[in-house]
């Protein structure tokens, strides 16, 4: 029986349930955005949050707050207890301008011990283990020296403990050149996604990706622009057309306060609950749902070697 990595131990992937593959509980883009809605900070109110998913099959997040965004591995074990949830830290650093100063003075290579070490061995005196490395991202095309430094520190972990490995590639193509730079490194490409897939609604753009089999992230679905809704829901009917549907996953990148039902957004339950009721409304049922919501994030969150 297979297995996946949350921070209060190995879950068997039996346990899983749905699961929102792209998500943040804690999570800090405010200390360079000045803007006070991009902060959650708030234990007592993501554990509010998190228990609406009572209602809806979902019982995984996978919570990509990587280095640089406010990881905090044992406030998220602490909601973890008081939600009874699988949550599945992330592993790794963001993206200019949010990467630390060890960014710029370490190697690839060293940058990847520190991420082999905390899979491997656990998080300092938490011993809490990552489950997926990332959210790493790129803020455009072409990426930069340090950007790049830390997808390949990322690619290299990968290949050491087949934990895969989740991009941000937010209204960019960067994510080609992501997936370009992963798979040379000899990543396999189905234990890469390539994140906010959705953010680029351009066919040309998720061929080319599908092509080197690696997986879309549509991944902020969220209610406030129902035209983009649409958009999503479109470009899922596609991918289904074409035989495709094994390589998505979908979620809501709650990262803002204003995503958050208490300050009238869409919360964690919105992609697996209402979202999919659209999809249902264009003839989507069961079986695509345990694709998109079950299927498709346990095999990404099941290790692919046993290292």
């Amino acid at each position: 029986m297979g297995s996946i990595m949350t921070v209060t131990g190995e879950a068997p992937s039996a346990e899983a349930g749905a699961v929102l593959m792209h998500e943040h509980i804690m999570c800090d883009l405010y200390r360079i955005s000045l803007n006070s809605d991009h902060l959650l900070d708030d234990v007592d109110l993501a554990v509010s949050e998190l228990r609406y998913l009572d209602v809806t099959p979902v019982r995984t997040v996978v919570d990509v707050t990587s280095v640089g965004l406010g990881r905090d591995l044992e406030t998220l074990r602490g909601i973890a207890v008081r939600t009874n949830l699988n949550i599945v830290a992330g592993s790794g650093w963001y993206r200019d301008p949010y990467l630390p100063p060890e960014v710029f003075r370490e190697t690839s290579d060293s940058l990847a011990e520190i991420l082999i070490s905390e899979i491997e061995e656990g998080l300092g005196d938490t011993r809490i283990r990552p489950g997926i490395i990332g959210e790493i991202g790129a803020l455009r095309s072409p990426m930069s020296p340090a950007e790049e430094r830390v997808l390949r520190a990322g690619g290299f972990a990968q290949l050491e403990t087949g934990v895969s490995i989740y991009t941000h590639a937010a209204r960019s193509t960067v994510g080609i050149e992501q997936a370009e730079i992963l798979v040379r490194m000899g990543v396999p490409p189905d234990r890469i996604v390539i994140g906010h897939s959705d953010t680029v609604p351009r066919k040309e753009y998720w061929t080319a990706l599908l092509d080197m089999g690696v997986t879309l992230g549509f991944d902020t679905v969220r209610p406030h622009f129902p035209y983009d809704l649409k958009v999503r829901v479109a470009a899922l009917e596609w991918l289904a057309e074409r035989g495709s549907l094994d390589r998505v996953v979908v979620s809501n990148d709650v990262c803002f306060r204003s995503h958050l039902r208490a300050f009238g957004g869409g919360g964690y339950p919105f992609c697996a609950a209402d979202f999919f009721d659209a999809l249902r409304r264009v003839g989507f049922g069961d079986q695509e749902y345990q694709t998109i919501f079950r299927d498709n994030p346990v095999r990404l969150l099941e290790r692919s070697n046993d290292s």
